[in-house]
């Protein structure tokens, strides 16, 4: 699951007057910047049963900032070492999501459910210079141990007092909350179809043509279970799995895989998306695509999101950000 780049631009107010650029370790703050936690040397957690952040250890010296076993929202992600250091993109190992093992690429996001999301490596103007932020979430509102709009931030750099390692006591953006940090309320990319019809199994298309009749044999299998590697109902499918599975019982043969899925079927342009057609998400290493569905009409598509959930039905606004791209697989 991977994003586009984002240049964001940082104004930090209220540091001690011997304001330097220090390497800072993990931080969570409000909607508007506020600082309410900070991690120093050792071991950290957020709220105190590390619900929402854990951190096994950190050692921050005047060049370096190590942060071993990192954990969010309950180990939903988790990275096996944060690594920053002065002028360069954090360097992160071990990074899970979900449940799986992915590519660490700069500014990659990782939609963790309808509010939350992970963006790896984000650079960032911060005072006069350009720094990064390892990983930053943006926790979902209603999320319990943290007040609306928080946000975690681990490894970056901040301009505070380098002798006692003092942080900005607040942040504020150019152009507002956290939230303008290149993620608006509701992402959109041009063309892309908005949702005009409920997330129901009644918005789906009449099963005309090859197209709308994969888009009713995927809809059996709504609630199936993930599994990854899955490629049958009885087991449970994964995202590929599951699109390889329809095709096939309507003589389409596909590969169990999304970098070859991409390439089996005519390109479509969003503004011409049809049911039925493969939609990709989050670029990956040599443009692979970590995720992908079935479009089923009315900007909705119906995918094996992820370990832990179902076959279901969502948004492409929702995905604008992570959109690949598509394919008519019968063309």
């Amino acid at each position: 699951m991977r994003a586009l780049a984002f240049m964001v631009a940082i104004a930090l107010v209220g540091a001690p007057a011997a304001a330097a650029d220090i390497l800072g370790t993990a931080q969570v703050r409000t909607g508007d910047g506020k600082l309410l936690a900070a991690a120093g040397n050792g071991s950290f957690t957020y709220p105190r049963d590390g619900s929402v952040l854990s951190i096994g250890k950190v050692l921050a010296t005047e060049t370096r900032v190590e942060l071993d076993d990192v954990s969010m929202l309950g180990g939903r992600v988790h990275a096996d070492r944060v690594t920053i250091r002065h002028g360069r993109r954090a360097a992160i190992s071990g990074l899970v999501v979900q449940g799986l093992l992915r590519d660490a690429s700069s500014n990659a996001l990782f939609q963790l459910d309808t509010g939350s999301y992970l963006v790896v490596s984000q650079k960032a103007v911060i005072g006069k210079k350009t720094g990064y932020v390892g990983l930053r979430l943006s926790v979902e509102t209603g999320y319990p141990g943290v007040p609306s709009g928080a946000q975690v931030l681990v490894g970056l750099r901040e301009r505070g007092n380098v002798s006692t390692n003092q942080l900005a006591s607040r942040v504020v953006t150019a152009a507002g909350p956290w939230a303008s940090l290149g993620f608006g309320a509701a992402p959109t990319i041009a063309g892309l179809p908005v949702v005009t019809e409920p997330l129901l199994a009644g918005a789906l298309p009449a099963a005309n043509g090859i197209g709308g009749r994969a888009v009713a044999i995927a809809a059996q299998y709504l609630g199936v279970p993930y599994r990854w590697g899955g490629e049958s109902p009885l087991t449970g499918f994964d995202c590929s799995g599951l699109t390889m599975y329809v095709y096939g019982q309507l003589g389409v043969p596909l590969t169990h895989y999304t970098g070859a899925q991409l390439h089996e079927g005519k390109p479509v342009p969003p503004e011409a998306l049809q049911p039925g057609d493969l939609v990709f998400f989050d670029p990956g290493a040599f443009g692979i695509p970590g995720h992908e569905g079935m479009y089923i009409g009315g900007g909705l598509f119906i995918h094996a999101p992820h370990t832990g959930d179902v076959v279901k039905i969502s948004s492409l606004n929702q995905y604008a950000r992570r959109y690949v791209g598509a394919v008519r697989p019968y063309a």
